[in-house]
């Protein structure tokens, strides 16, 4: 791609007909889709514009590239609030710069649950098959596929290996929005074929990985979509008189933000920064005067997520990634950073059931934890087997790994997994006295979810004869916090306003018996309960379902 897709900031307007913020899968899909529709539309977003090639691939680098306020264009966004962190991404493109890219459609019996908290239209389109077609439109834009050889990875035969033992997990290679051929895409956009190196969640430097920058992002430019990095919105409101939004902002550069804002106006507003994103920006736009629901912040789930590791294997795994470079760390052959899945108890009550994936390292990471992993082993590890042979065995693995990177080290016969279940979505954002925004959610840590896919990971561990450990933050030394990669909810999506924020076309209730004219949000925000599998496919339809409405309503001169 010989030109970015974000114009300099001097050429911003101060009025647009439409105007979106944020540039995930919500933001870049609207932007896209009103684009297409011939509709004037102007994307804002608050990160900085990454080229596949830029990305970091040392951990020196993901130290400078980590979003703080000394560095608020940092990729890397990792965010700590009480009991659970967040990570996230912020660049143009959002997460799915730094995700696994994992395309699932959530479980055939999700929506129409006796207690699913989803609004009526929702479950009633996915029973009649209509809310499986905008799956269909995002899997078809974002290349949604299977790797053709994964069942050839190391790390997905220890997969298999366990669920093998089990007689209720249901063993299948995972839809990843990957490529694996050279070419153009669908969109103009020269891409090249995976190469199994492992780096997708630090940036993938192959141009291999189908993140937004590679498909909607494009698509929304070639139709005159005006695209605009480096802006961060901090709330919007009403006029006093006359229709639209007016949207405060501030400019930020690579060691601070502008303390003076700016504004410009709007007739149609898309809120697409995130769970994290948007209800913040909800939130200080109801401090400001915008009337809104008081269900706002209300139902974050972190997706049931649960990070655990099986160090120091009797069986080599593959999982060192190697990144775009072509040295001797690339005679092994990792994969993308997730290939395989095991559902378990698909047959159970909903809140039983969980999803296992395999993960690797990429390459940034891989020197620091073959050091780091044998001093973690030894404070909080779980040792599965015992005998003399194989703690010769492990001893010698370790040895290896200490004396420089080796793929016969204990890491490389490691496997690192995230584990996805139901947890209550009982999380609720707020803003302090003092205007921080913090997320509460109390009894997070009791819920038996994490017992139970602790215990499994463990059975992972034996299974391949090695030393379990939790994610490390879980551990009371190192503060008992969950980790999550999936934040949903905050502007849940419901038939009322006294049940959510906005409704199940996105639009923003007034919390006062109707929905603001133009106001919408279209992201994972809006998602009103736990999915428990990987979620960017369905915030994806929601939003290809949310951009469809909106143009029937431009088209017919409603909301």
């Amino acid at each position: 791609m010989p030109d970015l897709l974000s114009n300099p900031p001097d050429l911003l307007k101060n009025q647009y007909p439409i105007v979106v913020i944020g540039s995930g899968y919500g933001g870049s899909i609207t932007a896209c889709r009103m684009a297409m529709a011939g509709y004037q539309v102007c994307l804002l977003e608050r990160g900085a514009e990454w080229e596949p090639g830029t990305f970091p691939d040392s951990f020196l680098g993901i130290q400078k590239h980590t979003n703080k306020p000394s560095h608020p264009l940092g990729l890397y966004e990792y965010r700590t609030f009480s009991d659970i962190d967040v990570i996230k991404g912020c660049g143009l493109g959002g997460t799915s710069l730094i995700n696994a890219s994992v395309a699932f459609r959530p479980d055939t019996d999700y929506f129409g649950r006796s207690d699913s908290r989803w609004p009526k239209a929702i479950q009633e389109e996915w029973a009649a098959g209509t809310l499986q077609n905008y799956y269909g439109q995002a899997e078809q834009v974002l290349g949604s596929q299977s790797h053709p050889q994964g069942l050839e990875l190391a790390k997905v035969k220890a997969m298999k290996m366990r669920a093998d033992q089990l007689p209720d997990a249901d063993f299948a290679l995972a839809n990843i929005n990957v490529t694996f051929r050279d070419g153009p895409n669908q969109f103009g956009v020269q891409q090249s074929k995976c190469t199994d190196c492992g780096d997708c969640m630090t940036g993938c430097n192959v141009r291999a990985k189908n993140t937004l920058y590679m498909n909607y992002l494009p698509a929304a430019k070639q139709h005159g979509a005006e695209i605009y990095s480096r802006i961060k919105v901090e709330f919007i409101e009403k006029p006093k008189s006359g229709s639209g939004y007016t949207i405060h902002y501030r400019r930020v550069h690579e060691d601070r933000e502008e303390p003076d804002l700016q504004q410009l106006n709007a007739q149609y507003v898309v809120l697409s920064g995130g769970s994290l994103g948007s209800t913040e920006l909800l939130l200080r736009s109801q401090a400001a005067g915008l009337p809104l629901s008081r269900t706002l912040g209300t139902r974050f789930s972190a997706n049931g997520n649960f990070f655990g590791a099986a160090y120091n294997s009797d069986h080599v795994t593959n999982v060192l990634g190697f990144g775009s470079h072509d040295d001797e760390r690339a005679q092994i052959r990792v994969g993308p950073a997730i290939v395989s899945a095991i559902r378990y108890d698909s047959k159970r009550p909903f809140s039983e059931r969980m999803v296992i994936e395999d993960l690797v390292i990429p390459r940034a990471f891989v020197d620091v934890l073959r050091v780091a992993f044998p001093v973690v082993s030894a404070t909080t590890g779980d040792d599965t087997h015992f005998s003399i042979h194989n703690e010769l065995s492990e001893a010698a693995r370790v040895t290896r790994d200490l004396g420089g990177w080796d793929p016969t080290g204990a890491l490389n016969s490691t496997m690192i997994y995230i584990g996805m279940a139901q947890d209550e979505a009982g999380g609720e954002f707020l803003l302090d006295k003092q205007g921080n925004f913090q997320l509460s959610w109390p009894g997070l840590l009791n819920q038996s979810i994490f017992r139970m896919m602790n215990k499994e990971l463990r059975g992972h561990a034996a299974a391949l004869g090695a030393i379990y450990f939790q994610n490390p933050r879980w551990h009371p030394l190192l503060g008992h916090h969950l980790i999550t990669a999936h934040p949903l909810g905050g502007c849940p999506m419901a038939d009322s306003s006294d049940q959510g924020v906005v409704d199940d076309r996105g639009r923003v209730y007034d919390g006062q018996g109707g929905v603001h004219v133009g106001l919408y949000v279209a992201d994972g925000a809006v998602v009103p309960e736990c999915i428990g599998r990987n979620p960017l496919l369905t915030i994806s339809a929601l939003t290809e379902r949310i951009a469809d409405h909106l143009i029937a309503a431009l088209k017919g001169g409603g909301q």
